[in-house]
Formats: C-alpha cells, structure tokens, sequence
C-alpha cells in the first residue's frame, strides 16, 4: 500500500512516506517543520503517522515541537500535530508536549475534537482539571462542528462538554469577569439556557424569581459592568484559521449565548434607568459590520433591540430611535423599525418626534 502511495505521490509527501517507513524520525521531524512553514500535512502522511505505534508518535511529537521551537522565529506545528493525535492512548503522551501543544491549540478557533479529548485526558492526569483555554477551543470546535457535521463529531470531547456547563470561555474579558463575579452559578447556566428570538415563558418565570434571589439591584449592575467590558480586546488573541474575517473581532459562539440570556433577563424584569445606556451601546457594539463577517454578532444587537422595546419606557424608544439612525444593517435595521413602531404605539408617542 505504502509503495502504491509513493509511486502516486508529490516529492514532498514521497519523501515524508520513505522516512516514516524507514524509522528516521529525525530526518521526519525536520520535513515535517519545513512542510508546518507552509502548508497542512497531507492526507497521506497523516494516515501513515497515525498508524504508528503510540511511543512512537508521542516521541515524534516532542521531536517536532524541539525543532520547530528552535527556528527564528518558532514555528507554529500545532496544527501539524493534532491530527496525529487522534486515537492516541494518553497515558502514552508526555506532559511536556501536551502542554506545548495546549497553549498552542488554545489560540485557535477549532481543532480535531478527538486531539482535544487525548489532551484534556493528559492535563486531567497532570493537573486534576481540564485547562479553561483548552475548554474553550472545545466548545468553539463543537460550534463549528454542529454546523457541518453529524453529532457524532463532537462524541470525543462531549464528556468535557457535559460536566463544565455553566462557566464561561475565557479569552473575553466580559465572561473572565463573569466567572469570577458572578453571585451564584445559576445565574450563568440560566443564561446560557435561554434560546429564540424571544425568551420561553418558562425561563422568563425562573427569570424573575431568579434576581430577587441573588438581589436584584446589586445583580444588575454586574450585568451592566459585565455588558460594558464586551468591546474590550481579547485576553487571548486567536490566530486566524483559514477565515476571511478576524476572529478577534466576532464574539465567542458560546459566550454570546450567555449575554443573550442576560438581556432577556434584563429584558423581563423590572428596569432601572441605567440599563438602557448599557444595552445599546451593546446592541450599537454587536451591529458594526466586520470585514468579511457582516454584523459582529447580530444574535446579540436582536437581544439588545428586544430588551430596550420591553423596557417599554420613552427613554428607550429614544434610544431604539438613535442606534437606527447610526445606519444599520437590513436585518437589524428591520428589527429597530418594527420594535420603534410598536413601542410608539403602546406609549402614544409619534416616533417622528423623538
């Protein structure tokens, strides 16, 4: 088989096929941080290395990341690297290059979930816990993931999923403020839960029963705190994957379900007045245009634009009226249109004169 796929092959890929079956793993490691330089590991090779024996993979693995962290400037080999991984036994991955191999794969925006499981496993072994940047990578791969394939993509790494549920991503200094802030859990994973364009009758009662419990004044102005950190640089700069946008400049997938749930929460219970500055310099935030992306979040601007109509007061019809005068994307432009026109209505004012 190896000889039908050299004789098919580009040089490249011949000459890594002859060193892997010839056992020169140095002379591997080094083609394989020339090819990190430049391009992905072709199909061909990674099927080869990951047919190797478990010692060996892992010893190639620390071979790869020595080298490459020897080059001026370092190169990046992660994303060589994590498809070897896949299938690999934990127990036989040293803690050195895992933990190479997490801060690197931290910065991404995905990564082969079955990588991720075997790196989670050796951190747990080492450290007691999976990393919280290393969650993060997790569940933005399992986001990605549910888009383009069947739920049986994310199985390796769902155990992860599962019993981290409640704490935010780190990376946004909103939702590291967050998860240290925060009063109880309860308020994040009730947050986290809400879904639609409009809150479920269900989780709006919890809701409002919910923010007298943790005491709603003080409650509310750490959402507001936590509302205006949102713009502020990631704490942890995500390299560019293969995107035409900045994946610094969009909000994490799952974080953003989170600040949904906390204006919906806003949004069915009782106002004050500082609330309305907040939620629209966030919906104003969440509507600018990124290159290549479009609206930054418009998940976020409809939650925004839903919790200012329910506050139901002049000042927030004002303020619907001043964020659709910024110009905004049709979508969202709609959504302001049609929340203006009923809130004028409801409170007998001609929006015409705000």
């Amino acid at each position: 088989m190896l000889t039908a796929m050299l004789d098919s092959s580009p040089a490249s890929v011949v000459s890594l096929l002859s060193l892997a079956e010839a056992g020169d793993d140095d002379g591997l490691a080094a083609e394989l941080v020339d090819l990190a330089a430049g391009s992905q590991l072709p199909a061909a090779v990674r099927d080869e290395l990951q047919a190797l024996p478990d010692a060996r993979r892992c010893a190639l693995t620390l071979r790869v990341i020595e080298r490459a962290a020897a080059t001026d400037p370092p190169t990046p080999v992660d994303g060589l690297l994590m498809p070897i991984l896949d299938g690999l036994a934990p127990d036989a991955l040293s803690w050195r290059a895992a933990h190479h191999l997490i801060d690197a794969v931290s910065t991404r925006t995905a990564a082969p979930p079955g990588s991720l499981a075997v790196l989670a496993a050796v951190a747990e072994r080492e450290t007691g816990e999976c990393p919280p940047a290393l969650l993060a990578v997790m569940r933005r791969t399992a986001h990605e993931g549910d888009k383009h394939w069947p739920a049986r993509y994310r199985a390796p790494i769902q155990p992860w999923l599962e019993r981290t549920h409640g704490r935010l991503n780190v990376g946004e200094p909103w939702a590291e403020a967050a998860n240290a802030e925060t009063p109880a859990p309860e308020l994040l994973t009730h947050a986290l839960a809400a879904a639609g364009a409009k809150p479920a009758a269900r989780w709006a009662r919890r809701a409002k029963t919910l923010l007298p419990e943790l005491g709603a004044d003080e409650t509310r102005t750490l959402i507001r705190h936590w509302l205006s950190l949102v713009p502020r640089p990631r704490t942890i700069t995500l390299r560019p994957d293969g995107e035409r946008w900045d994946p610094n400049e969009v909000p994490d997938a799952y974080n953003a379900k989170a600040l949904r749930g906390l204006l919906y929460l806003l949004a069915v219970t009782p106002p004050q007045g500082d609330d309305i500055p907040a939620v629209g310099r966030l919906a104003q935030h969440a509507a600018e245009k990124i290159p290549g992306y479009g609206p930054r979040s418009q998940m976020i601007a409809y939650a925004s634009v839903y919790a200012l109509e329910r506050f139901s007061t002049v000042a927030s019809l004002r303020e619907l009226s001043r964020l659709r005068s910024l110009g905004q994307p049709p979508g969202i432009a709609a959504s302001l249109t049609t929340a203006i026109n009923r809130r004028a209505v409801a409170l007998n004012v001609d929006p015409s004169r705000l």
